[in-house]
């Protein structure tokens, strides 16, 4: 019995130097730039466990995909298995060596990428909104001037009692929604629809050389690409001021 107790013990013992050890120094070195001078290019952040809950709800995109991180110091980390956590706005990386979650630590994060599908999307983390400080990330469509930007986030609402794919009963209901915004460092986030009325509200000084300019490109904003080549229209006209 002695003997039992004594090597449960040292399993146990073991697990906790590799969750302190994780947590202490971050996933292993990537590929990083020549500036990299962070902890000997080790990512912070904490080994991270994910309920049933939040793997099959709270995750963008549905499964682990290839991306890059950015640090605010320069450091690039490419390579990597991402998955950003919508709910609480979290970046997310599967470490394949230890085979571990890691929770990458926000505010070390300037931006990230990764491949959803055949597109590559790219999300920054905003600092400051119209003068208060603020910690967040954001799909950035189109950097401008004025920028096209993104809130993704999970609704939550009540339902009628259903059973899951896991056979659990739920009366709560999660959907991946998207929010649109135009950012200035000026102004800030300001919400706004994929029309073009939004452009017409937006900047109601040029509303005449505003229709005239997409009229004459055959421009209908109805979308995310079709706003990002009006957003660009604008600036190159000198429309956006």
């Amino acid at each position: 019995m002695s003997s039992l107790i004594k090597y449960t013990g040292v399993v146990l013992g073991m697990l906790f130097s590799f969750v302190v050890q994780a947590q202490d120094t971050g996933i292993d070195t990537y590929n990083l730039n020549s500036e990299s001078n962070n902890l000997d290019g080790k990512m912070l952040g904490e080994v991270l466990t994910l309920s049933a809950e939040a793997n099959y709800y709270f995750l963008y995109p549905d499964d682990w995909v290839a991306g890059s991180i950015k640090f605010v110091n320069g450091n690039v980390f490419e390579n990597l298995r991402l998955r950003y956590q919508a709910f609480d706005d979290e970046l997310i990386s599967y470490n394949d060596n230890g085979r571990f979650l890691f929770l990458v630590e926000k505010e070390l994060v300037e931006s990230f990428t990764f491949q959803d599908g055949n597109q590559t999307r790219k999300f920054v983390r905003l600092t400051k909104n119209n003068n208060q400080q603020t910690n967040m990330y954001l799909e950035e469509l189109y950097k401008g001037p004025v920028s096209l930007m993104v809130n993704w986030y999970i609704y939550q609402q009540s339902v009628s009692p259903y059973r899951d794919r896991n056979g659990i009963t739920r009366a709560v209901d999660y959907q991946l929604h998207k929010d649109y915004y135009l950012y200035t460092d000026r102004d800030g986030l300001t919400k706004t629809r994929l029309k073009k009325r939004a452009l017409l509200t937006r900047f109601p000084e040029n509303k005449k050389e505003i229709r005239k300019l997409l009229r004459k490109n055959n421009l209908h904003v109805s979308d995310e690409e079709s706003m990002v080549k009006a957003l660009r229209l604008l600036t190159e006209n000198n429309l956006t001021e």
